[in-house]
């Protein structure tokens, strides 16, 4: 009996001990697990940061005068003539280049995609010139020889657009009822935004616009970031928001909601829709979307060879001819 007594009091005892060590490894776990998801937070945080950075920090790249001047000569017109300017809203510095034309007082304003410059639409700028237009080509914030660190990929350069146009509707070579909007890539989705604020515009031209950034975002993160949709999405997509002050503001970078408005209120917006066909940064879906919305008269033109923003490099003088044969009635018929 006493020797069963002791065997149950060893038993009972050896069951504790064998509790005792699970809750406290057990417990090493959990604090160990929740370390490891500590570490790996913050290394998604401080990546989703600095390539959020990145992302809205364009490098600087600029017109070169030189090269300006001597590509101009070669289309026999006259020099661009660089200019500054401020934004519709905040005052910011924006360096431009005004094309003049003795041909006619229309004008066609040109902006420029996502990370890059006016030194972009150089060559389309002398085509306009060269076809009768005044041209006008300026650098977004943050980029070539604007003031400004970042962009905001459209939200405040809808602002720097308002500002070209205030500036080239004063110019006495220019007709302010004849203002045509030229945009690739970020600039076109950009001048669909600014036109629906402002009714002096009578005409847009866009070749790989996106239809909205969230969609695109949602759709082709990974293409712009770099990094796996999957932890990096939100975190990265809101350091870009927070660098370039544009927290929330990013539902609001929307084409398609600005070519409804204009529908919405009846307004006519002729709009020449061209895209490539193998546009990997931004699909062609993006404009098919923009073409059942845009409240026309409309054109879509899809180039089967043509990647992104690259038509234009391919047939440079059917490219323009196709530009001209749609504007030409517009501005100066």
């Amino acid at each position: 009996m006493t020797t069963e007594l002791f065997r149950s009091v060893d038993l009972g005892t050896g069951l504790e001990a064998v509790e005792t060590v699970r809750r406290h490894w057990a417990k090493k776990s959990i604090i160990t697990a929740s370390a490891l998801s500590g570490v790996c937070a913050a290394g998604v945080t401080a990546v989703s940061a600095f390539v959020g950075y990145k992302v809205v920090k364009p490098a600087r790249r600029v017109l070169n005068h030189a090269e300006a001047h001597e590509a101009t000569a070669d289309f026999g017109q006259l020099a661009p003539e660089k200019v500054v300017f401020k934004s519709a809203q905040g005052g910011l510095q924006l360096t431009g280049y005004f094309y003049r034309s003795n041909a006619s007082k229309a004008a066609i304003i040109l902006s420029h995609g996502f990370h890059g410059g006016a030194v972009d639409i150089h060559k389309p700028a002398l085509y306009a010139q060269a076809a009768g237009y005044n041209a006008f080509t300026f650098d977004f914030r943050g980029c070539g020889e604007s003031d400004g660190k970042t962009t905001s990929v459209g939200f405040y350069e809808v602002e720097d657009l308002l500002g070209a146009i205030e500036y080239v509707k004063q110019r006495p070579e220019v007709d302010p009822e004849r203002i045509a909007l030229y945009g690739i890539s970020m600039g076109g989705a950009v001048a669909i935004m600014a036109a629906a604020r402002c009714s002096l515009v009578k005409a847009l031209i866009t070749d790989c616009a996106f239809s909205s950034l969230n969609g695109l975002l949602s759709e082709n993160f990974r293409h712009f970031y770099r990094l796996p949709h999957f932890p990096f999405r939100h975190t990265a997509v809101w350091w870009s928001s927070w660098f370039s002050h544009t927290v929330g503001q990013t539902k609001h970078i929307d084409p398609t909601k600005a070519l409804r408005r204009m529908a919405t209120e009846g307004r006519p917006m002729p709009h020449l829709i061209i895209h490539g066909l193998n546009d990997q940064g931004i699909p062609v879906a993006n404009a098919h979307q923009l073409y059942e919305n845009s409240p026309g008269p409309k054109h879509l033109w899809v180039v089967p060879e043509a990647g992104h923003v690259v038509a234009r490099f391919y047939d440079s003088e059917r490219y323009m001819a196709r530009i001209n044969a749609f504007i030409y009635p517009l501005l100066r018929g």
